[in-house]
């Protein structure tokens, strides 16, 4: 038990101080609100004071911006520092000595950070009780507790943090306040090998930002508690994996594909290969001719599993970077495409306890096939440019920022090699993200087309298949 709440005290120890100055930012910043959105409260008209105080996105957002700067400078407390980097010593090496697993410590840490969360939250909804009843008292309003608890519920950053009666925002509060948890115990994790910290904590804030601001129908709040869950537990299964990882290299954080180890390697000085381009490397075999690629005489070949896409990354780049950034892109526009299904299951429910032997009561059909479409295509059009921008820029950064390599890629014998290998692999990815997109709209059409019932089908609903 001592070396559990040794690793706690050891990050409560380098953030408490920013802790406390995130929660003491919490009930300023509400003060603030209240006085700028009301005036003097002395004079303040007591109609509807909370909802004129507290009424918008601003209370929303600086609540988030506050709990992520703070649950943030606590992820990154022991990162980075300068005496650490000097003496090349890291948090990794002092968890090691308390003898904790990296998992062990993975879910101790998940544990107080769901803790810190809990404590923002619970200043939050003091502070503006608090803040609120005082702003009612000297505005002279009666009834006070009674204004205090409607205007509360009536407010976005209210009902986000007090959602009585919607128990969808209830559990998206719970998924999100464990997904936090989970990033940032993550950060840590990857921060005891070197990493790069995790950015998980400001991918979960976006969904909260979408759901306690716009208050959407329940079917989007579903969806966003899909993806919140199934990035959380995707989180925690990157950290189980890289412990299963071989050993010498088990947490390949900072491990590219190009780079062996060059101390078990045997060289022939005397044997030369002229290369014009990186793609060359992974030229198959040709069965006709004695030449191989030179992949296969260091037994590096892949075989069937070399991907295209491959071809065309530059050697050396962090593929599992890349992976996971199409892979996310992949996902995010499968699951926001989820949106007709659940619009597609509940009319239809609606509608087989409509049909009454041959007959349909008047008024229950199914809508156009588009009208169910609306709003789905979004994650897969994110998900295309994310793609095309990110991973180019990560191919660009790498040639010029990380490797300085772009002189010698500009002045190989094929000029276009440089171009072709920042260019083509997001391209690639980016139709594949298309295609899957086309697929996934004729699974729908089949569905809409051959499980709705013909009475509840509109009689011209093929002409209304596409959206002109």
């Amino acid at each position: 038990m001592k070396k559990y709440l040794s690793l706690i005290f050891l990050y409560n120890r380098g953030s408490y101080k920013k802790l406390l100055l995130s929660a003491g930012t919490i009930p300023v910043c509400f003060g603030a609100i209240l006085l700028l959105r009301t005036g003097n409260p002395f004079e303040a008209d007591a109609y509807m004071l909370m909802e004129r105080a507290f009424g918008g996105i601003w209370s929303v957002l600086l609540f988030i911006a506050v709990i992520l700067i703070g649950l943030l400078s606590a992820a990154n407390s022991l990162n980075g520092k300068k005496a650490a980097k000097g003496t090349l010593s890291t948090t990794g090496y002092t968890v090691r000595r308390l003898c904790i697993s990296p998992v062990s410590a993975y879910i101790t840490l998940f544990f107080y950070y769901l803790a810190l969360i809990i404590i923002f939250w619970g200043v939050a909804v003091a502070s503006l009780f608090i803040i609120g009843k005082a702003g009612l008292v000297m505005a002279g309003a009666v009834g006070i507790d009674t204004k205090l608890a409607l205007g509360l519920l009536r407010t976005e950053i209210g009902h986000a943090l007090i959602p009585i009666a919607h128990p969808a925002v209830i559990v998206f509060n719970i998924a999100a306040a464990l997904a936090l948890a989970g990033e940032c115990a993550r950060s840590c994790y990857l921060s005891w090998h070197n990493g790069t910290p995790s950015a998980g904590v400001a991918l979960v804030i976006i969904p909260m930002i979408l759901v306690w601001i716009y208050n959407p129908d329940n079917s989007y709040i579903l969806l966003a508690i899909l993806i919140v869950f199934i990035y959380a537990g995707l989180s925690l299964g990157d950290v189980i994996f890289r412990e299963k990882r071989p050993k010498g290299d088990p947490f390949k954080v900072n491990s590219h594909d190009g780079i062996v180890d060059l101390d078990s390697t045997e060289f022939d000085d005397t044997v030369h290969f002229k290369v014009n381009s990186p793609t060359d490397l992974y030229s198959l075999s040709n069965p006709e001719s004695q030449e191989i690629s030179m992949l296969s005489r260091y037994g590096r070949d892949e075989g069937k599993s070399l991907r295209l896409r491959r071809r065309f990354l530059p050697l050396g780049i962090n593929l599992e970077k890349t992976d996971f950034l199409w892979g996310a892109c992949i996902f995010l526009g499968i699951a926001e495409h989820l949106l007709f299904f659940g619009r597609f299951l509940l009319k239809m429910r609606a509608i087989e306890s409509s049909i009454k032997g041959i007959t349909i009561d008047s008024g229950t059909q199914m809508p156009y096939f588009w009208e169910l479409q609306e709003h789905t295509y979004y994650g897969y059009i994110l998900g295309i440019l994310l793609v095309l921008i990110v991973q180019t820029y990560w191919n660009y950064a790498y040639y010029n920022k990380e490797t300085k390599s772009v002189y010698v890629m500009k002045r190989l014998p094929d000029r276009k090699e440089y171009s072709r290998t920042i260019w083509v692999t997001p391209v690639i990815e980016a139709v594949f993200i298309a295609v899957i997109m086309v697929v996934h709209t004729m699974l729908d059409l089949c569905l809409y087309a051959f499980v709705t019932p013909d009475i509840a089908l509109y009689p011209d609903y093929l002409s209304h298949i596409l959206p002109f």
